[in-house]
């Protein structure tokens, strides 16, 4: 009796794990931005291999909750600041790799210094380029990477649009953006890409899933797993063979 007991206690508190676990992967408040190619809103749609993946991860674990879309700096906000909340696609930066907790890398990114076709600058590093105003994401990993290193003439956008149409307008004089997100901002918006040069590459980054830091360990664990077997199966490659994306994709 006294076993039966025990093991029906055993059962009713392993369950209650189970249903916590579930109830907080079910708790998350997931957002995303405007920011092509790897998640940006097309005619009202929201899209991109980063959208189809955490899509994915969400089906495969039964996550329930709808992606937000909100502006870079507000999102990143929420999601440093405030419990249960994630945010992709983000640069795993040294600077970021204690403030949040990760899921990934789901997706590789080039970064360079552009400028408008006739730049007659001369820049061969990456100091070279303190002599010129540059348009970086406000907030974002463009941002951050350049004050780390003591840059202090930046203009700052909300997104890459605005910063391609600054530049053409001669606002200022160069941008530091992702080589994919860069290509799909003059093709989505029909610019001329000859209209543009790249100046200087810069260097690659892997691009993650951000929780929360006080999110638990287990809904991590949870996501990181099936990311993992979606990586394994062949589906996150063809998900950027999809948006003929494949430049993008993380091959370990």
């Amino acid at each position: 009796m006294y076993g039966l007991k025990k093991l029906l206690l055993m059962s009713l508190g392993l369950s209650v794990i189970l249903t916590t676990n579930v109830l907080a992967n079910n708790d998350l408040t997931i957002m995303t931005e405007n920011w092509p190619p790897l998640n940006y809103v097309e005619n009202n749609v929201l899209k991109g291999p980063a959208v189809d993946i955490v899509k994915a991860i969400q089906k495969k674990i039964k996550n329930e909750n709808k992606i937000l879309v909100f502006p870079w700096k507000r999102a990143y906000t929420y999601a440093l600041e405030q419990k249960n909340k994630v945010l992709f696609s983000m640069v795993h930066s040294k600077k970021r790799d204690l403030l949040f907790k990760w899921v990934g890398p789901i997706a590789e990114k080039r970064y360079s210094l552009y400028a408008k076709k006739g730049f007659t600058g001369k820049i061969k590093t990456l100091e070279d380029a303190k002599k010129f105003s540059i348009g970086v994401q406000r907030e974002g990993f463009t941002e951050q990477y350049l004050e780390s290193r003591g840059f202090t003439n930046l203009q700052k956008a909300n997104n890459a649009t605005q910063n391609a149409r600054k530049l053409l307008r001669e606002r200022f004089e160069l941008i530091f953006d992702s080589y994919s997100t860069f290509s799909k901002t003059i093709k989505q918006y029909e610019m001329n890409k000859n209209d543009f040069i790249e100046v200087l590459r810069v260097q690659r980054s892997l691009m993650y899933i951000a929780f929360n830091k006080y999110t638990s360990d287990e809904t991590i664990t949870l996501w990181q797993n099936a990311y993992n077997d979606l990586y394994e199966s062949g589906e996150i490659e063809a998900i950027f063979k999809k948006y003929d994306a494949h430049a993008l994709y993380w091959n370990k």
